[in-house]
């Protein structure tokens, strides 16, 4: 059996579906909104136990930080679309 190609992405595909934005992607959908807000109420929870349990510190900040990133990837991993997402 042959196989289908589907053509080669180009590289402003590549670019539209790498930087893609609110105003730009499609509407949420219930089960996105879901995730999202899961992953938030996970990350303030982590959030409060590290300013809980470590010192005001340039460490603790990072970290704090650091899970901003982690929160950013994570939306973005589940408005991502595409088999490059």
């Amino acid at each position: 059996m042959a196989e289908s190609k589907r053509p080669e992405p180009t590289a402003e595909d590549r670019a539209r579906a790498r930087f893609i934005t609110a105003s730009t992607g499609q509407p949420p959908t219930d089960e996105q909104r879901d995730a999202v807000r899961q992953l938030s109420n996970l990350v303030v929870e982590l959030a409060v136990a590290i300013e809980e349990l470590t010192p005001r510190s340039r460490n603790q900040s990072l970290a704090l930080t650091a899970l901003e990133d982690v929160q950013m990837r994570a939306n973005r991993a589940i408005f991502a679309t595409g088999p490059s997402a």
